[in-house]
């Protein structure tokens, strides 16, 4: 009797776990039990990557595995703010319309669905992830104190864990020749940024005796010329970084460095070539490492964790929906350093009536862009609403910026003193100047990167008569267009 109620016992255990699992997998019924099962399960990626964050993880195929789950985590953060944003303001087509195009739907598409795909597909890859976090805990934590999430990634690269380990472990690999390693990726997109992290991880300046830092007219030299007291160096183990501008001639000289180098230095002696081209990725006697430029969903995640800062976005629902639309108006090509920039204008002032302002001038950009094409030396343009004092007037008179250009390891007394964030808010007086520089952002990571623009007030201000007699004449043409339709 006893053995007959165990096993109907068990036969109605079974039955109910099945009928759970199967309920569990079935499709969303609704977008809320989509939103709150997004929510959970964002919770614990976060809780899994910022752990991992906080370890020294050197296992390639752990380090893919988080790679993963955080692309994950970053695009589930990304359609659960659209999804939430175009839910609240249903009224508006022009909200649904930008909501749609943020989370990659097509018009007539059905967004509940898209939502279930990325809920199955986080709940899929944190699934994965139980062997990992029994794996996590045997690596060893990083020395450093706990920062909020924003703090840590406003001093640590974001996103590149991953090509950080797989450098560190081709320098540290031990090898008979000279070794050498490409890293190709386009404009900006942290190929030095990377490669100064690296050098100034600690296993790797233990590893070495010395560093050097070339560029390409430093190919050109014999290769006893370009540093100071290289030559007594050639028999410890050194790193060569060097930096590769677009060009036939720098890979010529790039190899002639190259045979020098064999004939002089230690064999476990190790190059890093930074460059642009995809043609520099011969040189290399492993396979290059290629940088992408990082997906929509994370440069999202980044830019509102560096805008809200502390602070809870969910608290703050009218300043997520505007950094939204600010983030929907950045174009795909647009530099690290931008996202940066807006980023901090927003953080400097938690209010809606300051993310207005920007969202606002966010819209003049975009316009000016149309208008003025080639006047920004092919750069980006900015065009506040509100600009500088002039003579101590009041702060209206309008500036377009242009002429944007980097440096690096240049102390910041050599840098302007006025920041152009500071120039967007009119906080500043120009001092009699039409034109001047300003510090339009400064990296706060090596190699502390800064970006320098001219703030050209005369220009500006031709570009608004300019526009004032484009606007006029398109009311004549549209009175005189009015009473041909009438007859």
């Amino acid at each position: 009797m006893e053995a007959l109620l165990s096993a109907v016992a068990s036969d109605l255990v079974g039955r109910l776990v099945s009928f759970f699992i199967s309920k569990f997998q079935e499709p969303l019924g609704s977008s809320d039990d989509g939103v709150v099962r997004l929510q959970r399960a964002l919770l614990r990626a976060r809780a899994v990557v910022e752990e991992a964050d906080a370890r020294q993880v050197t296992n390639r195929a752990m380090l893919l595995q988080l790679n993963q789950l955080r692309g994950e985590m970053c695009r589930g953060a990304y359609v659960l703010d659209a999804f939430t944003r175009r839910a609240v303001e249903p009224s508006r087509r022009r909200s649904r319309a930008m909501a749609r195009r943020s989370l990659g739907l097509r018009p007539g598409s059905d967004a509940t669905g898209r939502l279930s795909v990325v809920v199955e597909s986080i709940e899929a890859a944190l699934s994965d992830m139980k062997e990992f976090v029994v794996l996590l805990g045997s690596c060893p934590r990083l020395n450093r104190q706990p920062y909020s999430a924003y703090l840590f990634m406003e001093r640590c690269m974001f996103g590149r864990q991953m090509e950080k380990e797989q450098i560190i472990s081709f320098l540290l690999r031990p090898a008979q020749d000279l070794e050498v390693l490409p890293v190709i990726g386009p404009h900006e997109v942290g190929k030095r940024t990377l490669v100064e992290h690296v050098c100034l991880e600690e296993r790797v300046r233990d590893h070495f005796a010395k560093i050097h830092y070339l560029n390409s007219d430093d190919l050109i030299l014999p290769i006893h010329d370009h540093h100071q007291g290289l030559t007594t160096h050639t028999a410890e183990r050194s790193l060569f970084v060097i930096d590769l501008a677009c060009g036939d001639k720098d890979e010529e000289h790039s190899r002639g460095f190259l045979s020098s180098v064999r004939r002089c230095v230690h064999g476990e002696s190790k190059i890093i070539i930074i460059s642009r081209t995809e043609a520099h990725s011969g040189l290399g006697t492993v396979p290059p490492l290629r940088l992408r430029v990082l997906r929509r969903e994370e440069l999202w995640y980044y830019f509102k964790t560096m805008a809200f800062g502390g602070a809870d976005p969910e608290e703050r629902p009218e300043l997520v929906r505007i950094a939204m639309a600010l983030f929907a108006a950045i174009p795909d090509l647009t530099p690290f350093a931008a996202v940066n920039k807006i980023a901090a204008s927003l953080h400097a002032d938690l209010s809606v009536r300051s993310w207005r302002r920007v969202l606002g001038v966010s819209a003049g950009v975009t316009v000016l862009r149309h208008q003025l094409g080639a006047a920004g030396g092919g750069q980006w343009i900015y065009f506040p609403h509100v600009g500088v004092a002039v003579d101590g007037a009041p702060p209206s008179a309008p500036c377009l910026f242009y002429d944007r250009r980097k440096s690096t390891g240049v102390a910041r007394s050599e840098l302007p003193e006025v920041a152009m964030l500071e120039v967007g808010h009119g906080v500043v007086s120009s001092g009699g100047k039409k034109r001047f520089d300003v510090l339009v952002w400064q990296s706060r990571i090596p190699p502390y990167a800064s970006y320098v623009a001219t703030c050209d007030m005369e220009t500006a201000a031709q570009v608004e008569v300019d526009k004032k007699r484009l606007l006029n004449k398109r009311r004549r043409e549209q009175l005189v267009v009015a009473p041909a339709k009438t007859r």
